[in-house]
């Protein structure tokens, strides 16, 4: 029996993340993510892969690996690809939920377990319930099934009569736990998101370790650091080290994000507009601080509200960041559909208020902080209000007076089509006097990838046996701070 890791994405490229590791017949992936870079060489907004042809579209360009029972049996069905096998792959373990780890976890069958960290799961619900989407991170919804209905016609059934929940097996940090043959030992690291692990694995054939996607300048360095020592504890064979940002020398903190955010606040006479990434409740909380600080509310959007709802759940969790309802947020409520919020409610009655908003945005309708374009327009001085690039919309109900600022907390842009989207962005903000034509955006932000320095210190202090780049596009720098680096190809094999 094969003893190995085959790398099916994440190596000459960032993200995609996707390694299978076999040992006496125990088949194991370390995350199953999409391939960003890869994929919108093919596929757009306005051309996505098409359900109707299930993984074929991605097969098509190599986007997913084409493996025998590996995936849903609704789609392998319906597009010709088996279906009927059973499966022998035993688990994937999963380090967080960005779509270049997770995304592809719609595609595997239900009852392959997912491993992963409670705050990962809570993290993937919001992702399933939040999105116009739907990936089915957490409850698998049958496709391409047909019933007969009662005048005896054969009908299509929707998914959400044949759906079931996917076998979610949640780890403590720290805690060893066997999947067959091959024991896995958690271990916490500091990223961009709440909840990411990585991971040491114990084989027959020598122990493994994964980064994940890493970093020392965040709110949890120390597990960073608990990290490096476990693994250089555990004599490491092969160490799977990323690399996003390993040819960058210096890492502002997140809290010198959060002293940044303040200084400018202060500076601010009107209302203060901000933007970044929705998932990073740890960027939430420095806005959160800073708003704390300066005397103003922090309005967030609906999306992070039920995430504060989720982590609300979570013993551990719910002491870490703030309750939806706490006294310095305010939930946005914007108009949608028919745009009620703000029109005659003894004409328009509740029940079609409600009607414009989705389910899960209902309950906030009720929360007591709850505001609008309104109250947001009339409390300027007092507020910093949150509007990422998809909102941008609410700037016309906000109408920000003379004298108020925006700022960007989100990675500038490395593409061209993100550059297009920036110079859109720039657009709104001088339409709406948040800045000048020829001006620059307030920016501070931090990654969620450790800079060279950082990741040279990963590489000397465990001690790895040998080291394979991945989640990076300049290997070469992992050969200058290890003496046997092992570059593996897409789709190839690593034995132990």
């Amino acid at each position: 029996m094969t003893s190995g890791i085959t790398f099916y994405g994440g190596v000459h490229e960032i993200g995609g993340n996707k390694f299978l590791v076999e040992d006496k017949g125990t088949k194991i992936f370390l995350d199953f993510g999409m391939q960003m870079g890869r994929i919108n060489d093919y596929f757009s907004e306005f051309t996505q892969p098409r359900d109707l042809n299930g993984m074929g579209d991605l097969f098509e360009f190599g986007l997913l690996p084409k493996l025998d029972g590996l995936y849903r049996r609704d789609y392998a069905k319906h597009m010709g690809f088996g279906g009927n096998e059973d499966t022998s792959f035993d688990a994937v373990l999963l380090t967080h939920g960005h779509i270049d780890h997770c995304a592809y976890i719609h595609h595997l069958r239900p009852e392959i377990p997912i491993y992963c960290s409670e705050a990962t799961k809570l993290i993937m619900q919001a992702l399933q319930e939040t999105s116009a989407g739907g990936d089915e991170f957490i409850t698998f919804k049958e496709k391409f099934r047909i019933y007969e209905n009662k005048t005896g016609q054969m009908s299509r059934a929707s998914g959400e009569e044949y759906q079931q929940p996917r076998k979610i097996s949640v780890f403590e940090n720290l805690k060893k736990f066997n999947i067959d043959s091959i024991e896995v030992e958690p271990l916490a690291v500091d990223h961009s998101i709440p909840g990411v692990s990585g991971f040491v694995l114990h084989t027959s054939k020598g122990s493994i370790s994964y980064t994940a996607d890493i970093r020392f300048h965040g709110r949890r360095k120390s597990d960073s650091q608990e990290f490096v020592q476990r693994c250089k504890n555990s004599d490491v064979d092969v160490m799977l080290c990323e690399g996003t940002r390993v040819e960058e020398t210096f890492s502002k903190t997140e809290f010198e994000v959060e002293d940044d955010v303040k200084n400018i606040v202060n500076k601010t006479e009107q209302l203060v507009v901000c933007t970044y990434p929705t998932r990073d409740l740890d960027r939430l909380v420095s806005f959160y601080n800073a708003a704390k600080e300066t005397g103003r509310d922090l309005v967030i959007d609906l999306k992070q509200a039920y995430l504060l709802k989720l982590f609300q759940t979570s013993e551990h969790w719910k002491s870490v960041f703030p309750r939806p309802d706490d006294k310095i947020i305010k939930i946005y409520i914007p108009k949608k559909s028919w745009g009620l919020k703000d029109k005659d409610i003894n004409y328009w009655t509740g029940k079609q208020l409600f009607q414009d908003y989705k389910k899960w945005e209902q309950e906030f309708l009720d929360y007591q902080n709850a505001i609008d374009y309104r109250d947001v327009s009339s409390h300027q001085k007092e507020t910093i209000f949150y509007c990422n690039d998809y909102q941008l919309q609410q700037l016309i109900d906000v109408r920000p007076t003379e004298g108020s600022s925006y700022i960007r907390s989100s990675t500038e842009p490395f593409d061209d089509e993100m550059a297009l989207d920036h110079m859109r962005v720039k657009r709104w903000l001088v339409h709406f006097g948040l800045l000048t034509k020829d001006e620059h955006w307030n920016l501070t932000h931090v990654s969620g990838h450790g800079s060279g320095d950082q990741i040279k210190e990963v590489i000397e202090e465990t001690q790895a046996k040998t080291l394979v780049p991945i989640h990076t596009e300049h290997e070469e720098y992992h050969e200058k701070w290890h003496d046997n680096v092992r570059r593996v190809e897409p789709n190839g094999l690593l034995k132990l």
